[in-house]
């Protein structure tokens, strides 16, 4: 959600998108009442296709209306903020992602990073086409890690005969470590063998998993 966020700001100083088209301003954190806005589709199964054409009909009405690429003249966001506040989200996302990196993700401080960063970018007040897309984002990257997860499923319990619920105990939340299969490879137990000559296969999941942590700045947990 942050990188994508930070990539159509990006693409508003690439003069590809207005302003407008990715935030309406921002929220007060001191104001309980300030509400962020809503998806417009959450819930729904709009694809890139269907977002496609939403972006395809607001060009179409711009070229009726005229060019608005004047965020801050008719009361939109007003760039100096945006840049200061995309600037404060994109340096905590450095910060959280180098703390994850030399402390892993449940150290106290990684922790404490999370927490800042998610309090930064509640601060966004997010177009409900840019929602859509987070939304429509993060239902992929669940989808990612449902496939991984069967996977690595498939061949611990029903090719190399780990009981099901011996599996499950050593795999929940320790999606993306390996520790745990390290330890039934050397167990001794009737399945290690052929967890062993899976390692690999088994290797090669396990690092996807790991891959969709980083791009999502999420555990597989959450």
């Amino acid at each position: 959600a942050i990188t994508y966020l930070l990539e159509q700001y990006d693409k508003y100083e690439a003069e590809q998108l207005r302003l407008s088209d990715i935030i309406s301003g921002f929220i007060d954190p001191n104001e309980t009442e300030d509400i962020a806005p809503t998806a417009t589709h959450i819930g729904s199964e709009l694809g890139e296709d269907d977002l496609a054409d939403e972006d395809e009909e607001d060009e179409e009405d711009e070229d009726e209306d005229g060019d608005s690429s004047d965020d801050d003249g008719d009361g939109g966001p007003d760039p100096e903020v945006a840049r200061e506040k995309f600037g404060e989200l994109r340096a905590q996302y450095e910060v959280t992602r180098l703390s994850i990196q030399k402390n892993g993700r449940a150290h106290e401080d990684t922790q404490a990073a999370i927490a800042q960063l998610a309090d930064v970018f509640r601060q966004f007040r997010l177009m409900p086409k840019q929602f859509d897309r987070l939304v429509n984002n993060m239902r992929e990257m669940m989808e990612r890690v449902r496939v991984q997860e069967r996977i690595i499923m498939k061949l611990c319990v029903e090719q190399a005969k780990m009981p099901k619920k011996t599996f499950v105990a050593a795999f929940t939340n320790n999606e993306c470590e390996t520790a745990w299969f390290e330890y039934q490879k050397q167990a001794g137990k009737a399945w290690s063998p052929r967890l062993v000559e899976m390692d690999e296969d088994i290797q090669r999941a396990i690092g996807k998993l790991q891959q969709i942590e980083e791009e999502t700045g999420l555990s597989i947990a959450q």
